[in-house]
């Protein structure tokens, strides 16, 4: 077996609307091998990964998966079974996969739900060497090694917790939300309306008011200037200086670093000079200054403040443990840290108690080391501080907190300035009003943990990472600008630029990616083939950008899944035969399936916007949660009849040749679509098509009707406005058309469209997508062949792993065999010498007609020809 491609399905796909792993693997002679024809292997799988007896598989009940495995399935099948299996046992909550079978015998495309990419990949690698051992006759193999692994690798790239609860949060609310890097910071939004998240810090965060509460002593001093309680301490440096001020301040005492955090290095109730004798001893010696205060009898708190409102509050417990006479303090520490609930660093509810300085010092000052046995029944106090990093466990008192330290909380969050802060509170009992002499602040935290509160060891869960979201977003559409997707086969591109087109207007940005580029405000800042979410990304990132519109591509689906998981505007033109035989998409039903993927992702209470008149594109009003708007060329359309009996909206052509708007049952006559210049005088049936949808699209976001005839109007199909898309030009008595048709219905429209210019001539210059089926190519050469008199073929630069020549004779065997002579065709490999050669046999009043590929040929064409004529 061997891995031939990986993919991560990063945004909603094909296959579901979550991350999926894409791998295609080949099975090799395996695929002679079925389970039920391989002796002992299904029972040995079972004894190693005992949890697949839960999968359901396609059967839909506990032990589906087993039936299969006993009635016969494939290597491919079973490999996904595996992986999603060995992320269950790490405990990675994933459910869902998938296996297609290619054409091609062996080839498995195997696609299952995945949390974090290096743990989803190896979880695969995994499956397929326990898979191999188990083939080779290994008996009673131990899957652990490979589901630690799994695990170490999860827990070591996810998100630490705290952001990873605001990303949760994110998703349920359906705001934007992804990871930026491999640390914790999330972009959340798009477009003019992001916003930024580290951890519990947010791009609201005053950086002022972080290095305030980064510094201990000038966090004392501004809380003491508000008359809020603090320890009274000094800073102190060096041993002479830590004495001196005990003698001053006397017993107990709490000495901490001045710049700490996560509570290391901080050692509380020091009761006298012998005990701060051995604590001083065994000081980091690389810390330079340290705090020096009164120590307060009392619970640890931690209050969490976000935006001036107190969010939640835990009593937070100091890791210890209990002597039995016999052990260590560290293998007493070593044995609570295999407590199921503690992890390394925030992957648990619990951190696992350190064996490090923080300890050693902290039992020094008890007379006491890691190595000390304490008697039988003795607690054992190992750290300082309550801290969840340092092995502290947290007990939610939320709903216990006096209304006069909950009023203490908020204010001295403002008072440093934290828009999200963690106050560290010491009282006897938090559920009492407040009294100075027996409670203190004792530090407030610029990026609190929120883990305490979302997994608290006893007491209620606090959804803080939902508070912070709210905070920062009170709803979705203060988060995403508007997003206008379009799909479909045939059109896109022509319809992106119109909305785009459109929605412009002063004070406005409007972001547009399409085949040609990434556009913002109509400047391009990307050039190529960039209707794929890579290019998408780069809109819904640029802090400028108010609305995105983005032509969305069959490509960049299958190889990455969208760029956003919701959009307020889907467009579907039309759904024709293109591009089968690619990475799974094998059949139309499959393509209509992957093209019907925009509008299951439109939000509810958008639009779906759908072509009336493709039977397959109407249906597709059946998967959307969104208001479905119909267009059509035609007024007695069913779908047209129907949405305007029932007072929905449609648009439409009516019989007299007006653009029609229908809403809530009143018709609407916009205007004639033959004056609209991108029609062509209504001969191009399919780019009336495009306006209507690209009318409705623009229409739902609040432009009117006399200002989208307006600029429907000044929308010329030229090089400056729609490059490539049927731009027409008169030179030396021949009509030259220019248009990227590169698929068979796209020819049919063009053809269609000039059959009424009554020239003397047609002259076809084609290629043929080296992607494309052999049946594919060959309909196209038959359509050229029908409505052309000379045909130039050519082919693209990049022959996509054909040979020189192998389409081009194909197109001049499947034209001379449709219609035209040979002496009618001619071949000529270089596009721009394709042109060339189309126009010296030209004649005045010829059409010629341009299928390109890259349009730099056509400009250099025009180029030639301009020169030659002032000459």
């Amino acid at each position: 077996m061997k891995i031939n491609r990986v993919r991560y399905l990063k945004g909603p796909n094909y296959f579901a609307y979550k991350p999926m792993m894409f791998i295609e693997v080949d099975i090799e002679d395996l695929e002679l091998r079925p389970s039920d024809t391989i002796p002992g292997f299904t029972e040995a799988l079972i004894e190693t990964l005992p949890g697949l007896k839960k999968h359901t598989c396609s059967l839909g009940y506990e032990g589906g998966f087993i039936e299969r495995l006993k009635r016969g399935t494939w290597m491919g099948h079973i490999l996904e079974h595996m992986a999603i299996e060995l992320q269950l046992a790490a405990g990675i909550d994933v459910r869902r996969g998938k296996t297609i079978t290619a054409k091609k015998p062996g080839i498995y495309y195997v696609t299952y739900a995945y949390k974090e990419q290096q743990s989803g990949l190896y979880s695969f690698e995994a499956a397929m060497e326990i898979a191999g051992l188990l083939l080779k006759g290994e008996k009673h193999l131990d899957s652990r090694p490979y589901v630690n692994k799994v695990a170490e690798l999860y827990y070591k790239n996810k998100l630490g917790p705290s952001t990873e609860a605001i990303y949760e949060a994110a998703i349920l609310s359906n705001i934007p939300v992804e990871r930026i890097g491999e640390d914790s910071l999330l972009r959340l939004g798009t477009g003019s309306r992001q916003k930024f998240v580290q951890a519990t810090i947010s791009s609201q965060t005053s950086s002022l008011a972080v290095e305030n509460s980064c510094d201990k002593q000038l966090t004392k001093e501004i809380l003491k200037s508000c008359s809020l309680p603090v320890p009274d301490g000094e800073v102190v440096s060096t041993m002479e200086e830590i004495f001196a001020q005990s003698e001053i301040m006397g017993f107990p005492l709490v000495i901490k670093p001045l710049n700490g955090r996560q509570g290391q290095g901080v050692i509380t109730n020091i009761k006298n000079k012998e005990q701060l004798f051995n604590v001083v001893s065994c000081l980091d010696q690389h810390v330079d200054k340290y705090i020096l205060e009164r120590h307060y009898e009392g619970n640890d708190y931690r209050i969490l403040v976000v935006d001036g409102r107190l969010i939640a509050a835990s009593l937070r417990v100091p890791p210890f443990v209990i002597g039995n006479g016999v052990d260590t303090i560290r293998d007493l520490i070593n044995e609570e840290n295999k407590n199921p609930l503690r992890g390394d660093g925030h992957e648990k509810a619990m951190s696992k108690i350190p064996l490090n300085h923080t300890v050693s010092c902290y039992l020094e000052k008890l007379d006491l080391t890691l190595d000390s046995i304490p008697d039988k029944g003795k607690i054992i106090q190992v750290v300082g501080n309550a801290n969840l990093s340092t092995g502290g466990k947290a007990i939610d008192v939320t709903d216990q907190v006096h209304p006069t330290i909950r009023k203490i909380a908020v204010t001295a969050a403002k008072a440093i300035g934290l828009d999200i802060a963690g106050i560290d509170f010491i009282c006897k009992d938090i559920s009492k009003p407040f009294d100075k002499h027996e409670m203190a602040i004792i530090e407030i935290n610029a990026a609190p943990g929120i883990r305490m509160h979302h997994y608290p060891s006893e007491g209620k869960s606090r959804d803080v990472g939902k508070a912070i979201l709210d905070y920062l977003f009170k709803t979705r559409e203060e988060a995403s600008i508007p997003i206008i997707s379009v799909t479909g086969t045939n059109g896109k591109t022509t319809t992106t630029r119109l909305v785009n087109y459109f929605l412009a207007k002063e004070g406005v940005t409007v972001g547009m990616t399409n085949s040609d580029g990434v556009f913002v405000d109509n400047v391009a800042i990307d050039q190529g083939d960039c209707s794929g979410p890579i290019s998408a990304r780069k809109i819904l990132h640029n802090p400028t950008v108010d609305f995105a519109v983005l032509e969305t591509a069959r490509g960049g689906i299958v190889r990455e899944g969208l760029a956003f998981r919701h959009c307020d505007v889907g467009i579907v033109t039309n759904v024709a035969e293109d591009h089968l035989g690619l990475d799974g998409i094998e059949t139309f039903e499959q393509l209509v399936k992957l093209k019907r993927l925009i509008p299951e992702v439109v939000i509810e209470n958008g639009y779906c916007v759908l072509n009336a008149d493709d039977e397959h594109v109407a249906k597709m009003a059946d998967y959307t949660k969104g208001e479905v708007i119909f267009t059509s060329l035609h007024q007695n359309n069913p779908y047209i009849q129907k949405a305007i009996f029932e007072k929905k909206k449609a648009w439409y052509v009516d019989h007299s040749g007006w653009i029609v708007y229908a809403s809530n049952g009143i018709l609407e006559s916009v205007h004639p679509c033959n004056n609209f210049p991108i029609t062509i005088g209504g001969a191009a049936k399919h780019n009336i098509s495009n306006l209507l949808q690209a009318m409705a699209a623009a229409h739902t976001q609040g432009v009117p009707l006399h200002e989208l005839t307006t600029k429907a109007l000044a929308f010329i199909p030229d090089v400056a406005l729609s490059k490539g898309r049927f731009n027409k030009r008169d030179m030396k008595g021949r009509t030259i058309i220019v248009d990227y048709a590169h698929n068979a219905s796209g020819m049919e429209a063009i053809y269609d469209t000039v059959s009424g210019f009554g020239n003397k001539r047609v002259i076809t210059v084609l290629a043929g997508p080296g992607d494309r089926k052999n049946e594919d190519i060959t309909k196209m050469a038959y359509i050229a062949a029908e409505h052309t008199d000379l045909l130039v073929i050519k082919e693209d630069d990049d022959l996509r792993d054909r040979r020189q020549y192998e389409l081009a004779n194909l197109i001049q065997r499947a034209a001379i065999e449709r219609r035209l002579k040979k002496e009618q065709t001619l071949i000529v490999l270089n596009e721009l010498e394709a042109f060339k050669k189309a126009w010296e046999l030209s004649k005045p009043g010829d059409l010629l007609l341009f299928f390109y590929t890259d349009f730099d040929y056509v400009t250099s064409f025009f180029q030639l020809v301009s020169k030659h004529q002032h000459q």
